[in-house]
C-alpha cells in the first residue's frame, strides 16, 4: 500500500513539470525553454503588452510581479491583485496573437529586454527562476541579435541562424527531463529576446530558420566560437566522445587567419628559401651552420614528439605544437652541398622571428608541394566547429552561407523544411594533405624516433581484457613481477604514467605499462582511476578562491593554475578525494580537490543512483551500493558520482537508504 501511495505522490509531484512541456499559445515548431538571468532575485516584475493569462485568469497590460517566500511562489497583477500561488511553478501564458503581445523584463545580464512567448516562474530549491518558453523561430531572433551585429552581412546572419538552431535543438533534447533547456548567456548562447529594431537580423532568420544541418539523419549539435586561430578542431579532440564526429573536421583555417591582423603567419617556400623572412633565413643558417640554404625539403610540426603518429583525439599536428622538425639542403662553409636535419621548439622560433606575436595557437602546416605556413594564431573560445571570424571573412570574399557551412561542417548536409538537400558548388583546399599529391620524399637523416616497444593489444595471447585505466600518483612506484612487495622488481614507474588494469586483488593491480608493453603488478594505493575520454556527469562550481587545478589526483602533480570561487566546472568523475573536471571557461581537463567543488542542482546526464551504469535505477543498483559499503564489491570511480544519491560528495549508508526508499515509493 505504501508503494502505491508513494507512486501516486511521485506522479502528482511530476505532473506540473510534465505540463510545463506543453506549448500553449505558441506556434507548432519546437519550444525552447530559456533560463533568463535574474541575479537570483527573490522578486521580479514583468511588464505586459497585450493579453496574457495566469491560472485561467486573463490580464491585459499592466505589470505582473512574482515573488518566492517560504517556499511559495506568489504572482500578482498591478490591477487584479493576486493571480496564483504555488509551491513549484506558475506560468504566465501568452494569449494575444498580435506581434505587439510581448513581455518586457529587466534582465540582470542584458538590461531591459522584450520577449515573445510565455514566462514560467519556477522554484529551484528556494531560488526563483524565470524561464522563457518561446518557439524556435522567435528564439533565433534573440540569439542572432545577441551573437551577431545587426550590421553584419545577410549571409553571415544566416550562418548564425542555422548554427544557433542546431545547438539549441541538441540542448532541448539532452535537457528533456529538466526545467529548462538553455541559458541566456554564453554558457549556452547569448539570447537578447526580441529586438524589433534589428530588421536585417529578423529578415535573415525568417529566410532560413527552418533549415537544418544533419549528419546521418540526425541534427548536428553545431558548436561555434569567436575565432580558432587558424586551426579548427573537432568536438572529440576538445571534449572526447564521438557524437556527430563525422560532421566535423580537423584542419587548417586560412579564412580565420585572414580575418585578423593579430594573427602572425610566415610563408616558408621550400624551393625559394631566400624569399622567406630575413630573420627566419638567418635562423636556419645559424641552426645548420650553413653558408647558404639551397632548399627546405621537410618541415613537420608535432604536438607530441613522443607519439609522432598521434591519435584520433590528439592528432600529431594538433596546435599548439611542441616541436618542429626540419630537413634542409645546404651548402657548408666549403661550398659542398649536403642534407641536414634539426629540431626546434615553437618558443625558440618565436624568439628568433616573431617576438611580438601574441597568438598561442602555434603550428606548422604544409599548404602546397613545397610550401608551409608557420602560424601564431589568436583564438577566442573552444576552436571547435565554425569560427565567427573565419565565417565573416568568407562572406566578405563572396562565399554564400551554404558555402560557409560546408567549409566548417564538412561532413554535414543542409536540408530545407521539406527535407531537400541544399548544396554548395564551392571547393576548398582544406590543407595540402587532403589532396592526392604525394608527400615529399623523407629525409635520409630523419629525426630519431622513440625506441619504446609498441603497446600490446588487449587481445594479445595470454592477456585478459583491459578493465579500466589508472594513473600513477606516486613520484616513483615499484613495478613488480607479482602481487607482493617481496617479488622481484621489473622497474619503477614515474608520476603520471598511465596503466591498463586487467584485474585487482588484495590491494594489488595486475597492469600493463602502455608506454613499454611490460606487464606486472603495482600497489593500488598509489594508482588512481583515469579516463582518456570521460563523459560529462554533472555540472559543478568552485566554492573557494585560489583553488589549485592539477594534472593528476594528488598534490604531487603539477599545478596548472588556480581558479576562484564561482568558476563553473564540468565534473566527470571522482578519483579518491579528487574530481576530474573541465574548466568551462578554458576547456582544460584536470583534477581538483573535491571539497573545493559544489555539485550543481542541474543533475547529471547519467541517472543519479545508476551505480552499474546500465541506464536505469533499480534494486540491482541498491544492492551494488550496499555491497560496496561492506567491501563485498567494487565501484569504478566513473560510477561513484552516480552512486552519490545524496550528492554530498561521499558514498555512505544514507545514499543506500535514500535509493531504497525511492525504489519502494517512500520518497
Amino acid at each position: 500500500m505504501k508503494r502505491i501511495v508513494g507512486m501516486l505522490l511521485i506522479a502528482i509531484l511530476l505532473l506540473p513539470l510534465l505540463l510545463l512541456h506543453v506549448s500553449v499559445g505558441e506556434s507548432q515548431d519546437t519550444t525552447v525553454r530559456v533560463r533568463l538571468s535574474t541575479g537570483d532575485a527573490d522578486t521580479v516584475s514583468v511588464s505586459l503588452s497585450g493579453k496574457y493569462s495566469v491560472g485561467g485568469t486573463a490580464v491585459t497590460g499592466g505589470t505582473v510581479t512574482a515573488s518566492l517566500k517560504n517556499g511559495t511562489i506568489t504572482v500578482k497583477h498591478s490591477s487584479k491583485g493576486t493571480l496564483k500561488t504555488a509551491a513549484d511553478s506558475v506560468r504566465l501564458v501568452r494569449v494575444g496573437t498580435s506581434a505587439d503581445t510581448v513581455l518586457t523584463f529587466q534582465n540582470a545580464k542584458h538590461g531591459e529586454r522584450v520577449y515573445y512567448g510565455d514566462f514560467v516562474f519556477y522554484n529551484d530549491g528556494g531560488i526563483l527562476r524565470v524561464i522563457n518558453y518561446v518557439d524556435m523561430h522567435h528564439y533565433l531572433y534573440g540569439v542572432v541579435s545577441g551573437e551577431m551585429s545587426e550590421s553584419s552581412k545577410a549571409d553571415l546572419l544566416k550562418v548564425e541562424t542555422i548554427t544557433a538552431k542546431g545547438f539549441a535543438l541538441a540542448e532541448v533534447e539532452s535537457r528533456a527531463s529538466k526545467y529548462f533547456d538553455v541559458y541566456d548567456t554564453t554558457q549556452s548562447q547569448l539570447y537578447y529576446g526580441y529586438v524589433k529594431e534589428d530588421k536585417n537580423t529578423i529578415a535573415a532568420v525568417d529566410a532560413v530558420w527552418d533549415q537544418t544541418l544533419r549528419f546521418e539523419g540526425k541534427t548536428v549539435k553545431t558548436y561555434y566560437s569567436t575565432a580558432d586561430g587558424g586551426q579548427i578542431i573537432t568536438p572529440r579532440i576538445r571534449w572526447g566522445g564521438t557524437a556527430n564526429a563525422g560532421a566535423y573536421w580537423f584542419g587548417y583555417d586560412p579564412f580565420d587567419l585572414a580575418g585578423s591582423a593579430k594573427n602572425t603567419v610566415f610563408t616558408v617556400r621550400g624551393d625559394a628559401p631566400k624569399e622567406a623572412d630575413a630573420a627566419l633565413y638567418a635562423f636556419l643558417l645559424e641552426k645548420t651552420s650553413a653558408k647558404e640554404i639551397v632548399s627546405i625539403d621537410v618541415l613537420t610540426g608535432l604536438y607530441d614528439p613522443d607519439s609522432p603518429n598521434g591519435t584520433a583525439r590528439y592528432p600529431s599536428t594538433l596546435a599548439p605544437q611542441t616541436r618542429y622538425d626540419w630537413t634542409l639542403t645546404i651548402k657548408d662553409s666549403a661550398g659542398k652541398k649536403k642534407q641536414v636535419s634539426f629540431s626546434c621548439t615553437p618558443a625558440e622560433l618565436k624568439t628568433a622571428i616573431a617576438p611580438s606575436a601574441s597568438g598561442t595557437v602555434c603550428f606548422a602546416v604544409r599548404t602546397a608541394q613545397k610550401e608551409w605556413k608557420l602560424v601564431w594564431g589568436v583564438s577566442s573560445g573552444h576552436r571547435t566547429g565554425l569560427s565567427h571570424r573565419g565565417a565573416k571573412e568568407m562572406v566578405k570574399q563572396g562565399y554564400s552561407y551554404v558555402d560557409v557551412l560546408k567549409f566548417y561542417y564538412r561532413g554535414a548536409t543542409l536540408y530545407d523544411a521539406n527535407g531537400k538537400a541544399i548544396t554548395s558548388n564551392a571547393t576548398f583546399a582544406f590543407t595540402y594533405e587532403d589532396g592526392a599529391t604525394a608527400t615529399p620524399t623523407p629525409s635520409p637523416t630523419p629525426t630519431p624516433k622513440p625506441t619504446a616497444a609498441p603497446t600490446p593489444a588487449p587481445s594479445d595471447p595470454g592477456l585478459p581484457k583491459v578493465d579500466h585505466l589508472v594513473i600513477v600518483t606516486a613520484n616513483s612506484l615499484n613495478f613488480r613481477q607479482g602481487p607482493s612487495a617481496s617479488t622481484a622488481l621489473l622497474g619503477t614507474l614515474k608520476l603520471g604514467t598511465i596503466l591498463s588494469v586487467f584485474s585487482e586483488s588484495d590491494g594489488w593491480l595486475y597492469v600493463r605499462d602502455d608506454s613499454t608493453g611490460k606487464v606486472g603488478y603495482v600497489s593500488a594505493t598509489y594508482a588512481s582511476y583515469y579516463e582518456r575520454d570521460p563523459k560529462v556527469y554533472r555540472e559543478g562550481i568552485c566554492n573557494a578562491d585560489d583553488s589549485n587545478i592539477r594534472t593528476g589526483p594528488s598534490t604531487n602533480f603539477t599545478k596548472l593554475y588556480s581558479i576562484d570561487k564561482g568558476n563553473p566546472l564540468y565534473v566527470y568523475y571522482l578519483s579518491g578525494k579528487w574530481y576530474y573536471v573541465m574548466d568551462r571557461n578554458t576547456g582544460q581537463g584536470a583534477f581538483i580537490w573535491k571539497d573545493y567543488v559544489t555539485l550543481g542542482s542541474d543533475a547529471p546526464t547519467v541517472l543519479t543512483g545508476d551505480a552499474n551504469g546500465d541506464g536505469k535505477v533499480d534494486v540491482t543498483d541498491a544492492s551494488l551500493i550496499l555491497r560496496y559499503l561492506v567491501r563485498l564489491s567494487k565501484l569504478k570511480d566513473a560510477r561513484l558520482l552516480a552512486s552519490d544519491v545524496q550528492t554530498d560528495g561521499t558514498i555512505d549508508a544514507s545514499d543506500a537508504s535514500k535509493l531504497l526508499r525511492r525504489l519502494v515509493g517512500l520518497e
